[in-house]
């Protein structure tokens, strides 16, 4: 089957991860963003004293990276996947399984996508691939309830109205709620009682990845534990977000998202420190993988290739089989 990309020998440093440094913008070149936010932050300095450069950064990169498109090189192909209602009150769900001679029972992964929704092809594609090449279930939950930062609403025209969406849409007790919500469907269809879960998130659903892996602050009323996390070309967060993280994380930024040294710092001092990994896609525009991606041209092609077999390495690594 063409939809099902071979392994690729892993790469690594010494230290067994792979760590890039980014082009970092100077703050004159988020002033403007700063003005736009600022009606929405209260005033300048107080935005500057919320969010970390990083985030700006990270912000800046969302709003302006590439051209968001539903297909992207993905016009013939046709998801894998079942879409299905996750409960009577909750969200619909896309469900990517691997062929029902090869699927785990013992591990399943959460997927948030990026911000442009659930109905993005190029996303439901990665989550076949992923489900294939984990043998995991890869399930992703509709948290925007079919209502997706629109493709043709993109670049936002007011920033400071788009943060605001995001920060609504993406309000933890919703996301929180649709986890376990997502985690309760697959316990009643198929998966073990004890099953692991990873979390994988897009773009603003790096941030979310984030807090699934933080069991003392967001995680801590789940109900249940991730063992793993990752965040794909991820925004809206900084140093600050990973300090509460308590379980290995994997941090794949494209090359215009921030540098990811002030994350590694923070995450260097935990206990599983050494065991989280970085990589950075130098070539890719942030959202590669997801709405802005094309498959159709081969270096965007080859690192989501690259994206996938990092990510189930990782996720095999640490989710039982």
């Amino acid at each position: 089957m063409d939809d099902i990309l071979e392994d690729k020998p892993k790469e690594s440093s010494e230290l067994g991860v792979e760590v890039y440094p980014g082009a970092r913008l100077t703050d004159m070149e988020y002033a403007d963003d700063i003005v736009l936010l600022s009606p929405f932050a209260g005033d300048v300095q107080t935005m500057f004293n919320k969010i970390s450069s990083m985030e700006e950064q990270g912000i800046k990169v969302c709003c302006t990276s590439g051209t968001p498109t539903a297909t992207g090189g993905c016009e013939k192909y046709t998801p894998l996947g079942t879409v299905a209602c996750l409960s009577t009150s909750g969200p619909r769900g896309y469900l990517a399984m691997p062929s029902a001679t090869q699927v785990t029972n013992k591990s399943a992964i959460l997927l948030v996508y990026d911000i442009f929704g659930f109905d993005i092809v190029q996303t439901r594609r990665f989550a076949d691939l992923l489900a294939e090449k984990t043998r995991m279930r890869v399930l992703m939950p509709d948290f925007f309830r079919g209502q997706p930062w629109l493709l043709q609403n993109f670049p936002p025209k007011d920033r400071s109205h788009f943060i605001n969406w995001v920060e609504q849409a993406g309000r933890w007790d919703i996301i929180s709620e649709d986890l376990k919500c997502a985690r309760e469907y697959l316990l009643t269809n198929g998966l073990d009682a004890t099953a692991s879960f990873g979390i994988i998130g897009f773009c603003w659903g790096g941030k979310q990845a984030i807090r699934a892996c933080s069991g003392q602050s967001h995680a801590r009323h789940l109900g249940f534990s991730f063992t793993a996390g990752v965040s794909l070309h991820g925004a809206f967060f900084g140093p600050d977000d990973v300090e509460h993280a308590t379980v290995p994380m994997l941090f794949m930024p494209a090359g215009d998202d921030p540098a990811i040294d002030p994350l590694k710092a923070v995450l260097d001092k935990k206990p599983f420190g050494h065991q989280c990994a970085y990589h950075r896609f130098d070539t890719e525009t942030h959202g590669f993988a997801a709405a802005r991606g094309d498959w159709n041209i081969p270096h965007t092609r080859q690192a989501i290739e690259k994206a996938l077999t990092l990510t189930a390495e990782f996720f095999n690594k640490f989710l039982p089989l």
